[in-house]
């Protein structure tokens, strides 16, 4: 389908549920957020998670945007296999603290549970995907090149990608990696 290749899928290495954007200039910042993670588990997410892991379920893919034809970010649906909302509860309130600790800008009501799949700013070389497509008469590609989801959709809607334990929260470092492949770690619980 238009503007879909390889490149727009996510390292399965990389997997994971962002719950939010924090801007941590220094080691004092990091540190602080380091901190307000540890609160956090002490004052709630013990007690609602339990103390265990959480089983999470993956199935069925949606989009970002208004258009599934302009798709720039496609994801799997994220939802507690006991039906509960804890993942949710643990979400928001997580992002609750780290917004009236100042380290994170409030953004939405309550936090997305997704798992991204594709997204058009993982595109690579798009002089390449040009070549290949043979577009002739397009000289610059825009930051993102959006890819038509429509098929992807309607073949993925309700895909089971299957059921996972979520037993950490990280403070992940954007652009980075560790020797797992994942992303290099500030901090966690």
């Amino acid at each position: 389908d238009h503007g879909v290749s390889s490149s727009l899928f996510q390292n399965p290495s990389k997997l994971h549920l962002t719950l939010g954007t924090l801007v941590l200039l220094n080691e004092q910042e990091i540190q602080k957020a380091c901190d307000l993670l540890q609160r956090c588990k002490e004052d709630f997410v013990d007690q609602i998670a339990g103390g265990k892991p959480l089983t999470v379920e993956v199935a069925g893919v949606e989009y970002m945007n208004d258009d599934p034809a302009m798709t720039d970010v496609l994801y799997a649906k994220v939802h507690m296999k006991d039906g509960s909302d804890r993942l949710q509860l643990i979400a928001d309130q997580l992002v609750e603290r780290f917004v009236a600790s100042g380290l994170m800008l409030k953004e939405w009501d309550r936090v997305k549970l997704h798992a991204t799949v594709m997204n058009t700013l993982f595109r690579k070389d798009p002089s390449a995907e040009e070549r290949n497509n043979t577009m002739a008469g397009k000289s610059s590609f825009k930051e993102r090149e959006s890819f038509n989801g429509r098929n992807i959709l309607k073949l993925f809607e309700n895909f089971y990608f299957g059921e996972v334990q979520l037993d950490s929260v990280r403070l992940s470092q954007r652009f980075s990696s560790d020797a797992s492949g994942y992303y290099a770690t500030s901090g966690q619980l």
